[in-house]
């Protein structure tokens, strides 16, 4: 895949659409995401990360891909650096890493939390005006 574009999530049928979030465990005992991608976080970071699955009602077939930076080829430190050197952070040069014994289980055992949020593409804000559970709990 040298030289492509990395291209936003999609699917081909644009049934829902979205956005995530996520935020690193600070607990040693629950790994890392580079630690998953055997990253050296000396001269390297992890600047995305892409997971995908099928499933059709079986078990899930995680596809997970981390992009890092490899800062020490530029001399690269930080990303304000980056910044500073006008680099626009959506055409880094970032090498791929797939991780084919990863799954989704295993990336969110590495974050303290993560938020997926799915919805019809045909939205834009939405208000609740009741909350409730299913099945009912008691």
């Amino acid at each position: 895949m040298t030289g492509n574009q990395v291209e936003p999530a999609t699917t081909p049928y644009r049934d829902w659409t979205g956005t995530s979030a996520a935020e690193d465990s600070k607990i040693a005992a629950s790994g890392s995401l580079s630690e998953l991608a055997g990253v050296d976080g000396t001269d390297s970071t992890i600047v995305a990360v892409d997971m995908w699955a099928t499933s059709h009602g079986a078990e899930p077939d995680w596809n997970v891909s981390v992009f890092v930076v490899d800062r020490a080829r530029g001399d690269v430190r930080k990303y304000e650096e980056m910044m500073e050197q006008g680099i626009d952070p959506g055409s880094l040069p970032v090498r791929q890493i797939d991780l084919p014994s990863v799954s989704l289980e295993d990336v969110v055992k590495c974050m303290h939390h993560i938020h997926f949020q799915l919805k019809n593409p045909s939205l834009d804000g939405m208000h609740i005006v009741e909350h409730t559970t299913y099945p009912p709990q008691d």
